[in-house]
């Protein structure tokens, strides 16, 4: 008897379990068919569908399911397997077609699967199942701060924080390509366009001046990348995304959730570093910030940095400040005020490279190291091997940036004076620095190129030796004006012979223009004439005789009219 009863409980049971897997079956294939897409069109559709681009797999312990997430869930009877796509309701639930409805807002993805199991198990423990994360849902995340735009913006739960704020960083830039756009389809050409932002920009300029805007008081206008605050529930976490771009730990940049708000505030306080770092400047302020920190975040000491001098100035009242000295060993140890500024000295004298340039004709240009007050030009053109067979090489050009940027007090003197009231050496000291650039010296003749190979060289000096183009030109009151070969025997008045003569509407000013110098230089039959040079030959101005007698007529009438004038005043009187 007893046994009659286990076989028929047994029966019993296998035939529930076969109604549950033939309401599975039921379920699976009328809503594929109401669908209009068998399993293998229903992967296929999912898996056409966008991904996230994750910068790591899912960790299943710290990704928090919510509203949105798809799951692939996978139940194995004994004689079939059943395939569901299931998301994750707006109320933070998932249904298990006819199992239950299982609740997995805030739970983490690890424990929101083992809900899931738990509740197939409880309804047919005969069953297997599998469960894994399909796809990511995405969110809204507010955003407030000293922002154009705070809101609600689109986030992942593998967004981090540095992706929302890069996009909102990005986001100006987009705007202003989105004005430009528009102007394009309105027709107006990229001329317009750069006049109209230079205008504005001029306009801005013109604006800050007028107004005094300190440039210190931009900096303060900028959004921190240092300050952030990831409020979330009753937490409030510190972000520092330049923490975060030297170290990489994801401390400094976490994972978003549902429900956080970032708040991205202005630059509040500011530090500087310079000197011996390799990315000086100033720099965020982060309250209980060390010394090291602030090295680390400018890039770490330069090779040339003397690491036992490091001075900080800070402020000790209003205006009141002191200075002191620290090694870099005691850095970590060194916390941080507002304001501070931070000099990193360098070692005395450290590997610095002293360096000049040469290009041009030479068999080797390139950049050379210099011995400084005793490396010459002469020893430079030979470390380049010489000059190549197309030199010029009696026209040397030697310039110096350094110099050159020098200001020239005389020159700016000078051009304050209204034109009008300037003296004829004030005058000629223009026309001076027009003709030779500050810093500047050039040849124009062989042995002016040989003397000065006996120069010396100073720091970031550039050596130009030019390409030798043999020829003449000819101008003004020639025949033939041109451009004529450079024949090293002929003098001034052989190439004016060759250029067919003067003409009769020639004057008796002539000039040879110096190829290397600009100078010019009264020209004689016998003057000798070098590559490059330029014969002058000024001409007769051409005039209206009727204009000329109408001018005489005019000049003559008014001094009749004066003359008259004249006349009755001394005869009255």
């Amino acid at each position: 008897m007893k046994n009659t009863i286990r076989l028929w409980a047994l029966c019993a049971l296998i035939s529930a379990q076969t109604i549950d897997v033939n309401a599975l079956r039921t379920l699976g294939q009328s809503s594929a068919t109401k669908l209009g897409l068998d399993r293998t069109k229903l992967t296929q559709e999912k898996q056409a569908q966008s991904l996230v681009i994750l910068d790591r797999p899912v960790d299943p312990s710290l990704y928090f399911v919510g509203p949105g997430d798809q799951f692939r869930v996978n139940i194995i009877s004994s004689n079939e397997a059943f395939n569901y796509s299931l998301t994750v309701s707006p109320t933070g639930e998932i249904l298990i077609p006819a199992v239950a409805i299982v609740p997995v807002y805030g739970l983490t993805l690890r424990q929101a699967i083992k809900a899931m199991e738990k509740t197939v198990k409880e309804w047919n423990q005969n069953v297997k199942i599998y469960i894994t994360l399909e796809q990511i849902r995405e969110f809204k995340v507010k955003v407030i701060g000293q922002l154009e735009q705070p809101g609600l913006y689109t986030a992942t739960p593998m967004t981090r924080v540095s992706d929302l704020y890069q996009m909102i960083i990005e986001q100006y830039s987009t705007e202003i390509e989105e004005d430009e756009e528009s102007l394009m389809e309105r027709g107006v050409s990229e001329t317009d366009r750069s006049m109209m932002y230079d205008q504005k920009s001029q306009i801005a300029d013109l604006y800050e001046r007028k107004m005094r805007v300190p440039e210190e008081e931009k900096e303060y206008q900028e959004l921190s990348n240092r300050n952030l605050v990831l409020i979330r529930k009753q937490d409030s976490i510190k972000i520092d995304l330049a923490r975060f771009g030297i170290s990489g730990k994801n401390d400094h940049n976490p994972y978003l959730q549902q429900e956080d708000i970032l708040v991205i505030p202005l630059r509040r306080h500011l530090i500087g570093i310079y000197g011996g770092v390799k990315i000086p400047g100033k720099y965020e302020y982060v309250f209980g910030e060390f010394l090291s920190d602030l090295i680390q975040i400018a890039g770490g000491l330069r090779p040339d940095a003397d690491p036992e001098k490091i001075e900080i100035t800070r402020y000790n009242g209003p205006t009141e400040k002191f200075s002191f000295t620290v090694e870099f060993q005691e850095s970590k140890d060194v916390q941080l005020n507002p304001e501070d500024h931070v000099m990193v000295q360098y070692a005395k004298q450290y590997k610095r490279q002293e360096i000049v340039y040469i290009t041009g004709e030479v068999v080797h240009p390139g950049v050379y190291s210099i011995l400084p007050g005793q490396t010459t030009i002469g020893n430079i053109l030979a470390k380049a091997s010489g000059y190549t067979n197309r030199s010029d090489s009696s026209k040397i050009t030697i310039n110096n940036r350094d110099i050159y940027e020098i200001p020239d007090r005389e020159l700016e003197r000078i051009l304050l004076i209204p034109e009008e009231n300037r003296s004829t050496s004030e005058r000629a000291y223009i026309k001076a620095r027009m003709m030779t650039q500050k810093g500047a010296l050039e040849t124009n003749s062989i042995i002016q190129a040989q003397y000065i190979k006996d120069f010396l060289v100073a720091k970031n000096d550039i050596i130009h030796v030019p390409e030798n183009f043999d020829y003449v030109e000819i101008l003004g009151a020639v025949k033939r004006p041109g451009r004529y070969p450079f024949i090293q025997s002929y003098l001034y008045d052989n190439y004016i012979e060759i250029a067919g003569g003067i003409t009769s509407n020639a004057t008796r000013n002539k000039f040879v223009i110096k190829a290397g110098t600009g100078q010019r230089l009264p020209a004689k039959n016998k003057t000798k004439i070098d590559t490059g040079d330029i014969i002058f030959i000024a001409e007769k101005m051409e005039y209206n005789k009727w204009i000329v007698l109408k001018d005489v007529l005019a000049t003559a009438s008014q001094i009749a009219v004066l003359l008259f004038y004249i006349d009755r005043v001394t005869n009255s009187g």
